[in-house]
C-alpha cells in the first residue's frame, strides 16, 4: 500500500512539473512575441518619421534653390538690362511670373507634411519674390503717360452706377469651359454670388457665396458675416470675421488675421455637380476640412481659437436659399445671379 502511494505522489508530481514547464515556455514565448511585435511598431515608426524628415529636408532644399535662382534672375535684369529692348524685357518677367506662380503650387501640393510656421515664412519668401519682381517691372518697364491734346473730346454720357451684386470680370457671357478664368467679387453687400471658376473675393459684407468645384484656389479677404460654400484645391481667408464656410479642400485651408471663423463639410448640391466636379479635377474623395492652419495660433498642441467645426448644426436648404433671393431680385433687371448667366 505504501509503495502504491509512493508511485501515485511520483507520478502527481511529474504531471505538476510537466504542467509548471508548459506555463514558464507559455509566458516565454508570450514574452518574446510581444517584444518582437514591440520592435515592429517601433521600427515602422521610424520609418515613417524618416521619410516624413526626408520629405521636408528636401522640399527645403528645392524650395530654397528656386527662390534664390529667382531672385539672383531678378536682380541681375535689373544690372544688366539698360539696354534690352522692351519684347526681351516682358518675355523675362513673364518667365519669372510663370516660374514664382509654379512655385506656388509646389508650396500649396505640400502642405500636407509642413508645419505651419514653414508653410509661412515659405509664403513670406514667396510674396517677397512677387514683390520684387513688380517693382523691377515698373522701374525697367515704366507705363507711358498720357497727355490731353487739343482735340475737342465728345461729350461722354454718363453711365448709371453698377449694380450691387455685379461679378467684376467680362460681361460677355462664358460657359462651363470658363473655369480658365479667374473672377473678381469686391466691395459687395449683400450679394448673392453662383458658380465662377477660381475665386478672390474683396470687401464682403452679409455675402452668400454658393460655389461649386474650382480648379486652382478661393482667396479671400476682408469678410464679415458671410457664407461660402465652395469646393476647391486650396483656401486663403485673411482679415475676416463672423464668417461661415461650407468646405471641400484637396490641400489644406490657411487663415490670417480671422476669428470667429465657422467650418463645415461642403454639402451644396445642384444638377451638374458631378459633372462639374470632373471638369475641376478635384479628387471628390479627398477633403480636409478639418484640416485648417492658422498662421497667427502656431501651436500644435492646442486648438486655435479663431476657428471651429459646426457641430449640431442643421445643414442650410440651398434650393430655398437661391428661390428667396430669386424672388426678391425679380423686379431688378441690374441685379445678376451668377447662376443663371452660366459664368461657371
Amino acid at each position: 500500500m505504501e509503495q502504491t502511494n509512493k508511485q501515485t505522489e511520483n507520478t502527481i508530481d511529474v504531471i505538476d512539473a510537466s504542467s509548471r514547464k508548459d506555463f514558464v515556455l507559455e509566458r516565454l514565448n508570450k514574452r518574446n512575441k510581444d517584444r518582437q511585435n514591440y520592435l515592429d511598431v517601433k521600427l515602422e515608426q521610424r520609418s515613417k518619421e524618416t521619410q516624413q524628415n526626408e520629405g521636408v529636408d528636401f522640399f527645403a532644399q528645392s524650395f530654397n534653390q528656386r527662390a534664390s535662382s529667382l531672385e539672383q534672375r531678378i536682380s541681375t535684369m535689373q544690372l544688366e538690362s539698360g539696354d534690352a529692348p522692351l519684347p526681351d524685357l516682358s518675355k523675362h518677367f513673364a518667365n519669372i511670373t510663370i516660374e514664382i506662380q509654379e512655385l506656388q503650387r509646389y508650396l500649396t501640393s505640400s502642405t500636407m507634411f509642413l508645419s505651419d510656421f514653414k508653410i509661412k515664412s515659405c509664403q513670406n519668401m514667396l510674396n517677397a519674390l512677387t514683390s520684387a519682381c513688380d517693382e523691377a517691372r515698373q522701374r525697367l518697364m515704366p507705363k507711358k503717360k498720357f497727355g490731353f491734346s487739343g482735340k475737342k473730346l465728345a461729350v461722354k454720357q454718363k453711365q448709371p452706377p453698377p449694380a450691387l451684386s455685379k461679378v467684376d470680370g467680362p460681361e460677355k457671357k462664358k460657359t462651363a469651359e470658363s473655369s480658365a478664368f479667374t473672377w473678381t467679387i469686391a466691395n459687395k453687400h449683400k450679394a448673392h454670388i453662383g458658380h465662377p471658376g477660381s475665386v478672390q473675393i474683396s470687401n464682403a459684407n452679409q455675402c452668400t457665396l454658393l460655389c461649386g468645384p474650382v480648379a486652382r484656389s478661393l482667396f479671400a479677404e476682408q469678410l464679415e458675416r458671410c457664407t461660402i460654400a465652395i469646393a476647391c484645391q486650396q483656401l486663403r481667408l485673411h482679415s475676416s470675421r463672423a464668417t461661415r464656410i461650407y468646405l471641400h479642400v484637396t490641400c489644406r485651408a490657411i487663415i490670417e488675421d480671422c476669428r470667429e471663423i465657422d467650418i463645415d463639410v461642403y454639402n451644396y448640391d445642384y444638377a451638374e455637380l458631378e459633372a462639374d466636379y470632373a471638369a475641376s479635377g478635384l479628387n471628390k474623395s479627398q477633403n480636409n476640412y478639418t484640416d485648417v492652419a492658422d498662421f497667427n495660433w502656431l501651436s500644435p498642441d492646442v486648438h486655435s481659437p479663431n476657428w471651429a467645426l459646426l457641430k449640431d448644426h442643421a445643414a442650410p436648404n440651398w434650393s430655398a436659399v437661391r428661390r428667396d433671393f430669386k424672388s426678391s431680385c425679380a423686379s431688378d433687371d441690374n441685379v445678376i445671379d451668377v447662376k443663371e448667366a452660366s459664368i461657371i
